[in-house]
């Protein structure tokens, strides 16, 4: 099983002191939830699970150990591992400070899609993945559901389901579930003016400030953020139509090229604000002007913005 490779791995890499800790995936308060688990020791390794919730994006956090010289060994799914290239090539955390414990992914079920249909308030005790179907044991039952139908909506567009980079991989290789087409935006994109600026004005007013959607975002690690000085003035910090709507056009912005399309933004902002759609209506644009691949795809590939080619389009001029 895929959680006693996991327990396996890092209780080696504890005991040989290969690294200092271990971020992965610790239970949560429900069975559809799991938590962030940082292991320090063997003792603690009992405390690691693996689970089809395994939603969260692990990377971030070593930018809470950015001065120490410290080795962090991190569990990461495919869309997570581009995560590592951002925080390497925007030169956050260097890679030999990295320990990266792949695991191929066929895909995390959506909870509030679940929740839908079967009760997840008790706690996972087990499951299996009988082809197309999950088994998910819990403290309040047994429940069998067909995996495609739960998918979280990125996984249906993942194009890289086994992570581009890694110290160790536990498992096979993962074929990716099928090509991005950007639906999502090019929904947007045929709307008129009109619609569009009521569509994001809508989505804008929600907007309460309170910066999930920056924090847990891999491509958001400036040392001095600028929607947090106070001098200069950047931006005002009122929770209102105008400034949240410059809050996210000048987040977009600064991310743009650079964000690795991981979703976290829009999965953990409280409103319900679809934040990775303005990101993934810029990477769609760059891939269009520029002919390149997903940010974290390729770690050869630099950031678009930051990286000057002789042949580059010039309609403008």
């Amino acid at each position: 099983m895929l959680k006693e490779k996991i327990k396996s791995t890092v209780t080696e890499l504890l005991e040989n002191k290969q690294v200092d800790f271990v971020i992965g995936y610790g239970a949560g308060s429900d069975a559809g939830t799991v938590r962030p688990a940082f292991v320090k020791s063997v003792e603690e390794v009992e405390q690691l699970i693996w689970s089809p919730f395994a939603v969260n994006n692990l990377a971030k956090f070593v930018m809470d150990h950015l001065y120490e010289n410290i080795k962090i060994g991190v569990i990461v799914k495919g869309c997570d591992s581009r995560s590592v290239i951002r925080l390497v090539q925007d030169k956050v955390f260097p890679r030999e400070n990295f320990y990266v414990i792949g695991v191929p992914c066929k895909g995390i079920l959506d909870k509030n899609k679940v929740a839908k249909d079967f009760d997840l308030s008790g706690d996972l005790v087990d499951f299996t993945e009988q082809g197309d179907e999950v088994i998910l044991k819990t403290s309040k039952g047994e429940f069998k559901l067909r995996k495609e139908d739960y998918l979280l909506d990125k996984c249906y567009r993942c194009e890289t389901p086994t992570p581009v980079v890694y110290d160790v991989l536990l498992g096979e290789e993962v074929a990716p579930f099928r090509t991005d087409d950007y639906e999502d935006v090019k929904a947007i994109e045929n709307l008129s003016v009109e619609e569009k600026s009521r569509y994001w004005d809508k989505q804008f007013e929600k907007c309460i400030r309170c910066y999930a959607c920056r924090n847990v975002c891999s491509a958001c690690n400036c040392r001095d953020c600028v929607f947090d000085m106070a001098e200069p003035n950047w931006v005002g910090k009122a929770a209102n139509l105008s400034e949240n709507t410059a809050f996210h056009l000048i987040r977009a912005w600064h991310v743009a090229g650079r964000c690795v399309d991981c979703g976290e933004c829009s999965r953990v902002c409280p409103m319900g604000i679809p934040v990775n759609t303005l990101n993934r209506k810029m990477i769609k644009d760059m891939k269009e002007l520029f002919a390149v691949e997903t940010p974290g795809k390729n770690p050869e590939q630099g950031p678009v913005l930051g990286t000057f080619k002789t042949d580059d389009p010039e309609e403008f001029m």
